[in-house]
Order: C-alpha cells, then sequence, then structure tokens
C-alpha cells in the first residue's frame, strides 16, 4: 500500500513539473485535505492574479479521492470573487464512477485524480486577484477526498 503511495506521489511530482514548463499555465494549485475527509466547514480556497484580460482562460476543478468514496458523484459550491469584490456561485457535479461502478479518472491502487472543466473559453472582466472558494456540497458532512485543486490556464496564448 504504501509502494502504491508512493509510486503515485512521484507520478504527481513529475506532471506537476511537467506543467510547470507550461507557457499557457497561469495557475495550478492543490488543496490537501487533512486526513483526507472533506468535511463541509472545510472549504479549499484559491488565490490568484490574472494580468492578460483579452485571452480566454480555462478554468478546471480537480479531485483527488480513494476509492473507499461511498457515491459515484460529488457536488460542489464554486465562489468566485474578482479585485473589485463582484462574486459569482455555482454548483457543479463531479462524476467520479460510471454507473456500472467503474472509477473514472487517473490513478494508481486505490487513489483517483480528475478534473472538471468549470469555465471554458472564459475572459475576465478585469486585471486583479482573484479568489475562489471551494466546497464540498454532499448530503454527507464529511467525504473521503484528498486534495482539492484549481487549474487555470490561459487558451491560444
Amino acid at each position: 500500500m504504501k509502494r502504491v503511495f508512493v509510486l503515485f506521489s512521484i507520478l504527481l511530482i513529475i506532471s506537476q513539473l511537467y506543467l510547470s514548463c507550461d507557457s499557457t499555465m497561469v495557475y495550478n494549485e492543490f488543496q490537501h485535505i487533512e486526513n483526507n475527509t472533506w468535511k463541509w466547514e472545510e472549504p479549499a480556497e484559491f488565490n490568484f492574479s490574472i494580468d492578460d484580460t483579452a485571452s480566454f482562460h480555462n478554468i478546471l476543478v480537480q479531485v483527488r479521492h480513494t476509492t473507499a468514496y461511498p457515491l459515484s458523484n460529488l457536488f460542489m459550491f464554486v465562489h468566485v470573487e474578482g479585485p473589485t469584490g463582484q462574486t459569482m456561485t455555482d454548483t457543479i457535479q463531479f462524476m467520479l464512477a460510471e454507473t456500472s461502478g467503474k472509477w473514472i479518472g487517473n490513478g494508481v491502487g486505490n487513489m483517483r485524480a480528475l478534473g472538471y472543466l468549470y469555465k471554458k473559453n472564459t475572459l475576465f472582466p478585469e486585471p486583479g486577484d482573484y479568489h475562489i472558494t471551494i466546497e464540498q456540497a454532499m448530503r454527507l458532512p464529511q467525504v473521503p477526498v484528498s486534495e482539492v485543486g484549481l487549474k487555470v490556464e490561459k487558451i491560444n496564448p
């Protein structure tokens, strides 16, 4: 089990190094969820700056979970706050498993990782600092999620 976790960690580090060389990458961060238990009252928070308001961007929400996850989906609330205080909230649903029970996403051992295209070809209205908060919105007060991430990438730089 420990060997699988080490292998998964090495693959994640290599992928992060590869992505850090990407000129289209604006932001790519993960927040580790303590004890692999994402609680209602513990949202993941991300802060990034946008300078280029003329280019289109994709925004992806990313999740890493174990196969101990008891359901096939994961609902989340995404709150976006712009540089001048404007806000927007969305509810998104990740499908983590097919109806057959087969896990969606990539993984090694009991770990799975997948991304959700939250906003496609988005223009940021003004330059400055953006704050995104992601909350788990399941009926369960806690779910077995190990990390939540946010990726912002520029399209056709």
